[in-house]
C-alpha cells in the first residue's frame, strides 16, 4: 500500500493539470454582458437619424477571453421589429466604429451606439413597450450571441417630445430595487422641460392686482 499513494499522487496532479490546461487554453466560455446602468434614445444632428447608447461591462468566462467581431440589436414596438445593426463604441473616451473588440475576463467597460441601417426609414420614437435585443459575433463561433434583454416603456410626451424637438435625448437609468428602467427627458445636459420657476405666495409675477 505503501508504494500507491505515490502513484495516486501522481495521477492527481497529472489530472489536476489536464484540467488547468484545458481551462486555461482550450476553453471557449462565453461572452458576458452586465445590465446597462444607462440607456439613451436619441436623433443624430443634423442629419436626424435615430439611435441610442448603452452604457454597460463586457466580460469573458474563459481566461483566454474573446474577440467581439460585431454587436448588432434588434427593436421591437408596437409598430414592428427594427434592426440596428451600424454598430460603435467608446474607445479612451472617443467614439469609434465598431470594428473588432476584443474583451477579457476583467471586462471592458464602454458606450456602445446603435444605428439603423440608411435605408431603414420606417422606425420612429413611438409610445408604448420596447423590448431590444442586444447580440454578439464571436470570432470563430457560427451564429450570433444572445447577450441581454432590455424592456422599458415611453409614454406619450415623451415619444412626442423625441419627434418633435431632434435635440431631445431620452434617459433611461437602471433602478436596482425595483429592476426597471426610470426615464427622463434631457436637452442640453438639462432635465427637459425645465420646472417652471417657484415664486413666494405673496410675489404676483403676472403684475395683476390679485385683490
Amino acid at each position: 500500500m505503501g508504494n500507491l499513494y505515490p502513484i495516486l499522487l501522481s495521477i492527481a496532479s497529472f489530472a489536476l493539470s489536464l484540467f488547468t490546461l484545458w481551462v486555461t487554453q482550450f476553453r471557449r466560455g462565453h461572452l458576458k454582458m452586465t445590465q446597462p446602468a444607462l440607456l439613451c434614445l436619441m436623433r443624430e444632428q443634423p442629419s436626424g437619424r435615430y439611435k441610442f447608447f448603452i452604457r454597460t461591462l463586457l466580460y469573458s468566462t474563459a481566461s483566454k477571453g474573446c474577440a467581439v467581431e460585431h454587436m448588432f440589436a434588434r427593436i421591437q414596438t408596437t409598430y414592428g421589429s427594427y434592426l440596428f445593426d451600424f454598430w460603435g463604441h467608446t474607445e479612451s473616451g472617443k467614439l469609434t466604429l465598431g470594428s473588432g473588440l476584443f474583451v477579457g475576463q476583467a471586462g471592458v467597460c464602454a458606450d456602445h451606439h446603435f444605428n439603423p441601417r440608411r435605408d431603414a426609414n420606417e422606425f420612429f420614437f413611438c409610445d408604448g413597450d420596447y423590448h431590444i435585443e442586444i447580440f454578439a459575433k464571436i470570432v470563430g463561433r457560427g451564429k450570433p450571441q444572445k447577450l441581454k434583454e432590455l424592456k422599458f416603456t415611453i409614454d406619450s410626451l415623451q415619444a412626442a417630445t423625441l419627434i418633435q424637438i431632434m435635440d431631445t435625448e431620452l434617459y433611461l437609468y437602471w433602478n436596482a430595487e425595483s429592476a426597471n428602467y426610470d426615464s427622463e427627458l434631457r436637452k442640453n445636459n438639462e432635465m427637459f422641460p425645465l420646472e417652471p420657476p417657484k415664486f413666494p405666495s405673496w410675489f404676483n409675477p403676472g403684475g395683476q392686482n390679485l385683490g
